[in-house]
């Protein structure tokens, strides 16, 4: 049984209130202002996520902790969604990771949060909606579920994706065990099958190295043999059928996040979810670490 308790973050002079799961060496803590997500899970005070301090603390977009993608995964084409023949902003990953989300309920269970339009939503996606993120910890698992409601008159067009960073110790250190139908560096054209086993390689002139999977089977796994660290993400196979793989060179982290849409799947028919009014669905994953 994980038990609830209060704190706050503060480096560099800004302060955050946190909220904090712990079930015997296991303690998962999530900060609600911070786009709503998860910025540590320690196994006997050892971190398994990565935060970059100075992106935690500005407005910049996270790149860091576990930030939740709504209503799009990475940039759609040309930056805009098209709605009813016109054409809306969107940057990469959407807009639930830059915007402070309201605590609904905080207790030993769980941690729940719930993020509403506002004006600036609303520009960018008109739309009414209600996000719910449930977070749960039982012992080494840390489980998120992610409720999509359909609060409008019109049906509501998303797709929805975890982005979550773990620490490694470098790169070549790690190596993953995951099952995937195809494997690639580019989501459009005909996907090339999976070859086994998946890496994830710094490419010569690149900042970053990715691989764009689908099909994937639960769970993805890596393994770091520089620091031990074990790490599975689970998921809902229904809810989730890609994954991706993504490091940006010089930096101590890898993400292997599941999603359930490609960069411009908001604009391409019978490739994004849709909600009819008063309609709601959840999504639903987890992560392991060892």
């Amino acid at each position: 049984m994980s038990t609830l308790t209060n704190g706050t973050y503060e480096k560099y002079g800004v302060q955050y209130a946190t909220l904090t799961l712990t079930d015997g060496d296991y303690a998962l803590t999530v900060t609600p202002e911070k786009g709503g997500m998860a910025t540590s899970f320690t196994k006997a005070g050892e971190e398994y996520l990565w935060l970059r301090d100075k992106n935690f603390e500005s407005t910049d977009r996270p790149r860091c902790g576990i930030p939740i993608l709504f209503p799009s995964c990475s940039k759609p084409d040309g930056g805009v969604h098209i709605f009813d023949g016109a054409a809306y902003p969107m940057e990469v990953h959407g807009f639930a990771d830059l915007l402070p989300w309201q605590v609904k309920k905080a207790d030993d269970a769980a941690i729940e949060l719930t993020l509403a339009p506002n004006g600036l939503t609303k520009f960018v996606y008109p739309f009414d909606f209600l996000l719910t993120m449930r977070y749960t910890l039982e012992g080494a698992t840390a489980t998120l579920a992610l409720t999509v409601e359909n609060t409008g008159a019109k049906v509501l067009p998303f797709s929805v994706g975890f982005h979550p960073y773990f620490s490694v110790s470098k790169l070549e250190n790690v190596a993953f065990h995951i099952d995937a139908a195809t494997c690639s560096e580019d989501a459009k054209g005909e996907q090339p099958a999976a070859v086994q086993p998946i890496t994830l390689t710094r490419k010569e002139g690149s900042a970053d190295s990715i691989r764009l999977l689908t099909g994937v089977k639960t769970p993805m796994v890596l393994t770091d043999s520089g620091n031990g660290h074990k790490v599975a993400v689970a998921f809902d196979q229904d809810t989730f059928g890609k994954g991706v793989l993504w490091q940006q060179d010089a930096e101590s982290f890898v993400c292997m996040e599941p999603w359930n849409g490609w960069a411009n799947s908001v604009n391409e028919a019978g490739k994004h979810e849709e909600l009819d009014p008063g309609q709601s669905k959840t999504f639903t994953w987890s992560v392991t670490i060892e």
